[in-house]
């Protein structure tokens, strides 16, 4: 190196140098940019196009698809909804609320950081309703199709590493409603008065009516559907009403288990 005798330490470390490099040296470019992370490559590669529902007064509203979390590890993380969304305006996002990974339907986000508080406390009053397409029947003729609620209070069992029902827990109430029966079968919407972690997947399978393709809350698993069958089809705050429509996988399997699709 510019004619520069290198003794054998050196030699070791430039030919390492070379070799990490192509066989050539490194040598930074003035206002060269960094290389991106791997995460940042693999997020490139793997941008999901979202329905987005809405989209006014600093709120975005997005009909998750399954198979993503709402948030993943961070913002740049591909596994949450939210990278894809920040993807796709071109700008950041912050989610007022969660959903499973396998759960579809109504998704919150806004633009400004400033607005999560006051959404969350919205949505803890508000209105959320989802449907269910859930294993068995319920009682006979016209007494199959009244609305009943279940107030259980819910806790993490952490040997069993899900939540369950258990006395002092957190309150927790929802109210189902059946509006269609198969053979051995039910479709039903829930509304949930309070918002625990799984809540509306815990209740359904503590009254005997696990969700079509339930995986945790269910012995044994249900192997029907990839996927629990679950979609949080209406959330109604702040005067505001968004919906999603039923998606299609959970269309076809309404109908496979002769129900109505909704």
């Amino acid at each position: 190196m510019h004619g520069r005798r290198l003794h054998g330490g050196q030699r070791a470390r430039a030919r390492a140098a070379l070799r990490a490099h192509g066989g050539q040296a490194a040598r930074p470019r003035h206002g060269a940019r960094p290389r991106p992370s791997l995460l940042e490559r693999r997020g490139r590669r793997r941008v999901t196009r979202l329905s987005i529902l809405h989209d006014a007064d600093g709120v975005v509203v997005v009909d998750k698809p399954p198979g993503l979390e709402a948030t993943g590890r961070t913002p740049d993380d591909p596994g949450g909804v939210q990278h894809h969304l920040a993807t796709q305006l071109r700008r950041p996002v912050w989610a007022v609320h969660q959903l499973d990974r396998d759960t579809s339907g109504v998704l919150i986000f806004v633009r400004k950081r400033s607005l999560v508080a006051r959404w969350q406390e919205a949505l803890a009053r508000g209105d959320k309703r989802y449907v269910a397409l859930v294993h068995g029947r319920e009682g006979h003729g016209s007494e199959a199709f009244e609305p009943r609620t279940i107030d259980a209070p819910l806790a993490y069992d952490r040997g069993a590493r899900r939540w369950v029902v258990r006395e002092g827990g957190k309150p927790a109430r929802s109210t189902v409603e059946v509006v269609s029966v198969g053979a051995d079968a039910m479709r039903v919407h829930v509304t949930l008065h309070t918002g625990r972690t799984h809540q509306a997947r815990v209740h359904l399978a503590h009254v005997g009516h696990p969700l079509i393709g339930e995986r945790r809350y269910r012995t044994p698993p249900c192997e029907l559907h990839p996927r629990h069958a679950l979609h949080a089809a209406r959330v109604a705050a702040l005067g505001a009403v968004f919906e999603a429509p039923l998606p299609e996988d959970l269309r076809a399997l309404a109908r496979r288990l002769g129900l109505d699709e909704g």
